[in-house]
């Protein structure tokens, strides 16, 4: 008994330990987040240093399957863009629907029968290439074998396209208008930034006016608005305070800018891999950490891509099951990397800290409570004060969270009225007693299918954005 006992005590130890570390983090993290995003506002508005001569030339990749609804009104804020030399290149990645002939219609895209392509990246073969302008801007339509996964259509676009730097998003987003003016200074800032990660915004309920948010509100969908608060909560503070080591991990599929000659380099995206995203950030670090060349990976929080959330708790969880699936996939592939020296604060803090409070999160936080009742019921705990405890560290994250989504005062070109900042409060509650442990449920149970887990396309039910 007396054994049995002392695991249990150790093991509430632990898990008192392991929730200080994780809410400390948060709270550093965010602080850092929000200090440094208030520096940006004040400087910018001392310096108007934005606007420059020089723009590097940036290919713009929207691989689409099966996206009649979406691509037009997606290709259309494209243009709205404020940068003065970019490409758009959509790959319709053997679509099934119109999507192909709606967009040479739409366009006016002519085929291009002698157009070259060099085959630098893995890919299942392009068909035909169309071409054609919307002013002076390209717009490439590649029309190519189903790869069945998003990593085959972008190495497809990297085989066509003609700039040094391309960016990478889904068919149902809005790039905003002044978002490469942002990722472009951070790459003049830094000769040798080889990728970028943007600020991925929820959509829904937002409403646009030539590719910027005019006008949102909360309190309409709330599986949509806890998302609204996760992404503020894990963009901004976490990924910034990465920027400080050169540690993140993870360029979002949904908007991410990257050297093209690294990205060859490097073999392109892993048409295998169900976390394409994190596989080609984490092989990117891995072969310039192994290699001993100097690089930078960099998170822009002002450079901003806005994206359709789940707005059913079906659709949210064959999402999530897909990231951690992903997530369990890239850090097995790369578990040379773990506490591994060679690979700097990558081997020895920011994977171990991933897998210990993202990707074994679920586990621990099971024998945290396992052993909290049956502490209780050997009556060794005193209950008052793991009450008191818990609470605190419930209240601790609905501090965070919205606070994270009042910083938003910090953001640019900020929608959002002091009415939703209170609601914001009562879905923070919500957040902490409902949404954060559905999503535990879910990273749990991944566990065990992950074999059942296709890398095959996923096309979630689409809607056009609200304009003004």
């Amino acid at each position: 008994m007396n054994i049995i006992t002392n695991i249990i005590i150790f093991c509430n130890v632990f898990f008192l330990f392991y929730l200080v570390v994780y809410a400390s983090s948060l709270l550093v993290s965010n602080m850092y987040g929000s200090i440094k995003m208030y520096r940006y506002r004040k400087l910018e508005r001392l310096h108007n240093e934005l606007d420059h001569e020089f723009y590097f030339p940036i290919s713009i990749i929207v691989p689409a399957y099966n996206e009649n609804v979406t691509a037009i009104q997606t290709i259309n804020n494209l243009l709205k863009l404020d940068y003065r030399l970019f490409e758009i290149i959509v790959v319709d990645d053997g679509s099934t629907d119109n999507t192909k002939q709606l967009l040479i219609d739409t366009f006016g895209l002519k085929r291009d029968t002698d157009m070259p392509i060099r085959y630098q990246v893995p890919c299942r073969p392009i068909k035909e290439v169309y071409k054609g302008k919307s002013g002076n801007i390209p717009i490439l339509l590649i029309s190519k074998e189903n790869g069945r996964c998003k990593a085959d259509a972008n190495n497809a676009a990297i085989n066509v396209m003609s700039y040094p730097y391309f960016v990478c998003m889904d068919a149902d987003e809005v790039l905003q208008r002044d978002a490469l003016k942002y990722a472009s200074r951070a790459i003049l800032e830094e000769n040798n930034v080889i990728g970028i990660g943007g600020n991925i915004k929820i959509s829904n309920n937002v409403s646009f006016g030539d590719a910027m948010p005019v006008s949102a509100s909360l309190g309409k969908n709330f599986i949509s608005d806890m998302q609204i608060l996760e992404y503020g909560r894990a963009f901004v503070g976490s990924r910034i305070f990465q920027n400080l080591m050169n540690s993140n991990l993870i360029i979002s599929g949904g908007y991410g800018v990257f050297k093209k000659s690294a990205v060859v380099a490097v073999g392109g995206y892993d048409q295998k891999s169900i976390g394409e995203d994190m596989e080609l950030t984490m092989k990117l670090h891995e072969y310039y950490r192994k290699n001993k060349l100097p690089y930078s990976m960099k998170y822009v929080p002002d450079s901003v891509c806005w994206t359709q959330a789940p707005e059913s708790l079906k659709d949210l969880k064959k999402q999530r099951e897909r990231w951690h699936c992903g997530l369990m996939q890239n850090f097995w592939k790369y578990r040379r990397m773990l506490l591994n020296p060679k690979y700097g604060i990558i081997g020895m803090l920011t994977i171990p800290f991933m897998m210990l409070y993202e990707l074994y999160c679920p586990f621990f936080i099971l024998l945290g409570w396992l052993t909290i009742i049956a502490s209780t019921i050997l009556k060794i705990i005193n209950v008052p004060y793991v009450v008191i405890i818990s609470l605190v560290y419930v209240l601790l994250g609905i501090l965070l969270t919205i606070t994270s989504f009042i910083d938003k005062l910090y953001m640019k070109s900020d929608y959002f009225s002091a009415v939703d900042v209170i609601k914001g409060l009562g879905i923070a509650i919500i957040d902490a007693f409902f949404f954060r442990p559905f999503l535990f449920i879910i990273e749990f149970f991944a566990f065990f299918k992950y074999k059942k887990i296709s890398k095959n396309w996923v096309s979630p039910k689409r809607v056009q954005v609200k304009t003004e």
